[in-house]
């Protein structure tokens, strides 16, 4: 099995990163089932019975593909990556991410009598501490040799994303 060698989403053109549209549109696919509840699974599902493919190599999508996606900060334009998704986009779902606690606990889809979550209610400034984090629990997940690691360090993730949450009032 092949890994990407790009950020889905983008390929290398004359030495530089550049949007492919069609994946772009799927990427903002992601981010808006998201915001509207949908869960990693379900959006992974939903990808492959559209037919979408993450990859020649391994066209199945499937839930932790879909979560490294939502949590990359450079679909924002970061590290010389075009812009796919509006920053106020990436906070709120890392606030809805964050907000998610323990197994098995939903975020519930907005409601007429509940105010949605909105960009405005939360920022998110995830430290560098994070990105190690995320970083070392992408990497538990793709060589699973010690699964009590990696809840761990999902585990500790929580406590550190929760920390980088600010309520704007």
């Amino acid at each position: 099995m092949s890994n990407r060698k790009t950020l889905y989403g983008y390929t290398i053109q004359n030495g530089s990163f550049t949007a492919v549209a069609s994946e772009s549109e799927t990427v903002k696919k992601i981010y808006s089932w998201y915001c509207e509840g949908d869960s990693y699974l379900t959006i992974a599902n939903q990808l492959n019975s559209e037919g979408i493919p993450y990859w020649m190599d391994n066209p199945l999508w499937n839930k932790h593909k879909v979560k490294r996606l939502l949590e990359n900060p450079r679909y924002t334009g970061q590290d010389g990556y075009p812009p796919i998704i509006p920053e106020e986009t990436f906070r709120m779902v890392q606030c809805i991410i964050g907000g998610k606690g323990s197994k098995g606990t939903r975020v519930e889809k907005p409601s007429p009598t509940k105010p949605p979550i909105t960009p405005s209610t939360y920022t998110y400034n995830p430290t560098a501490e994070v990105l190690r984090n995320n970083n070392q629990i992408n990497h538990g997940l793709d060589h699973p040799d010690n699964p009590n690691k990696v809840i761990d360090l999902i585990l500790q993730g929580i406590s550190i994303r929760y920390q980088c949450l600010t309520r704007e009032e």
